[in-house]
């Protein structure tokens, strides 16, 4: 019911393939209308605090601008004006009036689409008109507070109830699992449906509100304590609500309802005695001289209600497997072995990561002793010396102190001078011009061993690293495999009804760990075509983008708000065969677009493997499913580790959820990427290293994040595009343009910079455009 077409011809529209008759259709449709006249009428009854009756108006914000809506509508206004008085039914058939309009007036809008719109003015239209009819009376602390909690309801009730109305149709279809949304809004409406019927009396004694609920209560609670309680925590509030009271209901209902929770499995006369004796010990424990005394005897009422129910246990309705699929417990058995080892295995490389890490410690690098200069200096010049027993005996400390002064200046140059060493020492050193030649010699032998386990430390610690990334990324494999799928039930019925209108079955709707609905349907040839797609959309409700077919399947997802257009254009150095630049791009099948430019260091055919090397690595990590920030510091890591023999690359990833637009830029040495809102230019850059040349910490790429929208336009370049020069030029160029076609703005980035760099370096241009899909 959240739209005019849903809520009042929703039921007559039905897939051209359907056998559905039109007599059964018109039927339904009737049947809906006269569910929405008898909700209408019901909850404009449900009182709070025994003044406000917000949930009228409520339901007529739910369900729409149709046939429905009108119909709750009347049903709202008749309880209001029957039930409320005519004062206050006045104003709340004013509000139920005035919401319907609303309705009515902007259901082809998108803004009423939104979940939020009608609950919101179903709440600011009953604020109005209470300001309106309360205002003269005065406002007092208690009058506001109530006054407020009855607005707050009406706009929580609406919202609610629209998550159920939507779903109407399914409902009626047969049993399904509902989300935490549909259950949240099912406990809604059955708790003010309490509170409506809580005011209905029989004999004067028994409230059919508290007896349904008892009933309620008693079958939640055959599931399980947790259910039973949480039925009878709700149904305690809702007639707590009602009664105006101090909580008393929620005490007594939520026990009974633990109590019956613990008989699970026993047999109902078991769970109904215990709930009656449970109802019975609660209302003497609370005394309140017999105000509750009928509480008992309506749980009597509802136990023998209970017992007389024909409840069988439902089979649960497993999701249906695609042919050669193998039968469902097997392949959920082996779908959670797999997941154990690779959860096994993520354990293997974590614990080999902490192994590897207790033994690297960054002093572990420079744990030479600088002395050792000195030393092999002394047993090479000095050894021979005539004055080798004066200096290192005699004059032991003054030789001492002449080399420890000298090693500071000496190893922060790089290099010794004669000036480093005291005047005396140089002068009493018969062969000083050599021991200076050696010890610079050994310093320079020194500086290398230094440099060598430092590289070797870094080599080892990125190694580590792989391992913890590696880790990481088994355990969200297994955790991803180990959560399975999430079946759509009433959108499976609906699939295998236009499956069977085609002689065909094995379909499949479920959703993805991102909540993404994704169908599986048989590769059959009718399938194919966009006027199949198209249709099969239409019967689920939710827009489809082109299917893809794999081991004689086709996998339709659902379609993204966003839509990315992205042009390539380059050009080699002048005098190059090939660029160096490799520029790619691919979304993957959860609504992730990425973008990718990768720059190899120098120009020629080395610089096109360099960068091709690195874009592939990290595209295929991508399609693996890891983060876009791991990717790029695996892949950099890892180039890294070639030494001297490899080269370096700058790299340079865009990523695009399509779905919410959120947008991230990944950098490690790239030029500037350029966004453009409007006519308003931003620039992303970076200050990290080209990829392959650090590790460790250093190796991290620059990030920057931000929502992309409707129309924007993205540039990536390479540095020779740019070429060192300033960039106003290319900002320039971005807000003058008027176009629609990104592989024209990156023709024209190009040009200009051929004539502003006259090919100095290889030069590629990656241009996007983001705009919303017509189904967005």
């Amino acid at each position: 019911m959240a739209t005019k077409e849903r809520a009042g011809g929703r039921l007559l529209r039905f897939p051209r393939r359907d056998t559905v008759n039109l007599s059964r259709r018109a039927f339904m449709g009737m049947a809906e209308a006269g569910v929405g006249f008898l909700l209408g009428a019901v909850l404009s009854g449900a009182e709070i605090f025994g003044l406000y009756s917000p949930f009228g108006v409520a339901a007529v914000a739910a369900a729409g601008s149709g046939i429905s809506g009108f119909c709750t509508l009347a049903g709202a206004c008749l309880g209001y004006l029957c039930l409320e008085g005519m004062t206050d039914g006045m104003r709340y058939a004013a509000s139920a009036i005035l919401t319907y309009s609303v309705a009515f007036a902007f259901y082809d809008a998108k803004f009423y689409k939104r979940a939020w719109f009608m609950p919101a003015i179903a709440a600011v239209l009953s604020a109005l008109t209470g300001i309106i009819c309360r205002g003269g009376e005065g406002w007092y602390g208690e009058d506001l507070v109530y006054f407020v909690t009855e607005v707050l309801f009406t706009g929580a009730a609406a919202y609610g109830y629209r998550i159920i109305f939507t779903q109407w149709p399914e409902a009626l279809d047969g049993p399904r699992n509902l989300t935490p949304r549909q259950s949240i809004g099912l406990m809604m409406l059955a708790g003010t449906v309490l509170m409506a019927l809580a005011r209905v009396e029989i004999l004067g004694t028994f409230s059919m509100g508290r007896l349904l609920a008892a009933v309620g209560v008693m079958l939640a609670a055959r599931k399980g304590v947790g259910e039973g309680v949480l039925a009878g925590a709700c149904a305690g509030v809702a007639l707590d609500l009602a009664s105006g009271e101090q909580p008393y209901y929620s005490m007594v209902f939520a026990l009974a309802g633990l109590a019956c929770g613990l008989c699970k499995g026993t047999r109902k006369i078991v769970a109904a005695l215990v709930y009656v004796l449970t109802c019975f010990v609660a209302v003497l424990w609370s005394w309140d001289g017999g105000l509750h005394v009928g509480l008992p005897m309506e749980a009597v009422v509802g136990a023998i209600v209970f017992l007389v129910l024909p409840i069988r246990p439902k089979k649960e309705q497993a999701l249906p497997a695609a042919p050669g699929a193998g039968r469902g417990p097997d392949l959920e058995s082996s779908r959670q072995a797999i997941s154990r080892k690779m959860g096994e295995m993520a354990s293997a490389f974590h614990a080999l990561y902490d192994t590897v890490q207790e033994t690297l410690h960054p002093e572990s690098a420079n744990t030479e002793n600088p002395a050792e200069i000195f030393t092999s200096t002394a047993d090479k010049v000095c050894a021979k010396c005539v004055l080798r027993t004066t200096c290192w005996q005699k004059e032991y400390q003054d030789t001492r102190r002449a080399f420890n002064d000298a090693t500071g200046p000496i190893l922060e140059r790089g290099r010794a001078l004669a000036t480093d060493f005291s005047g005396q020492f140089s002068a009493r050193c018969v062969h000083f011009p050599e021991l200076l030649g050696e010890v610079n010699r050994q310093l320079t032998a020194f500086l290398r061993r230094r440099q060598a386990l430092r590289r070797t430390w870094q080599t080892r610690s990125a190694l580590c690293s792989q391992y913890a990334r590696l880790d990481k990324f088994m355990r969200s494999a297994a955790t991803e495999l180990s959560t399975g799928l999430t079946p759509d039930l009433p959108r499976q019925e609906k699939l295998d009804g236009f499956l069977r209108s085609m002689n065909l079955s094995g379909g499949v709707v479920y959703y993805d760990k991102e909540g993404r609905l994704r169908v599986e349907v048989p590769a059959a040839e009718e399938l194919k075509t966009r006027s199949a797609r198209r249709e099969l959309a239409e019967i689920l409700g939710t827009p489809l983008r082109e299917g893809e077919e794999e081991n004689n399947r086709i996998l339709f997802a659902q379609a993204e708000p966003f839509r990315a257009t992205a042009a390539l254009a380059g050009a080699p150095r002048q005098g190059e065969p090939v660029s160096g630049d490799t520029g790619i791009w691919f979304r993957r099948e959860d609504g992730m677009l990425f973008l990718l430019l990768c720059d190899g260091m120098g120009s020629g055919p080395g610089a096109k493997q360099e960068s091709a090397q690195a874009a592939k690595l990290i595209e295929r990590f991508l399609r693996a499913g890891m983060d876009p920030a791991e990717a790029v510091e695996t892949v950099s890591s890892a180039l890294s580790l070639r030494g001297e023999a490899g080269g370096s690359t700058t790299i340079d990833l865009l990523s695009v959820d399509l779905f919410t637009g959120r947008c991230c830029v990944h950098k490690q040495g790239a030029a500037p990427t350029y966004v453009r809102r409007g006519r308003q230019i931003k620039c992303a850059v970076g200050s990290s290293l080209p990829a392959g040349i650090v590790t460790g910490e250093q190796a991290k790429p620059d990030v920057h994040r931000f929502r992309g929208e409707q129309g924007d336009w993205i540039v990536m370049v390479t540095d020779g595009i740019l070429c060192g020069r300033e960039d106003i030029w290319i900002r320039d160029l971005m807000t003058a343009y008027q176009g629609d076609s990104p592989s024209d703005l990156a023709q024209r980035i190009l040009q200009q910079s051929e004539e502003i760099c006259q090919g100095e370096d290889d030069g590629t241009v990656l241009a996007v455009h983001l705009e919303r899909g017509k189904e967005g």
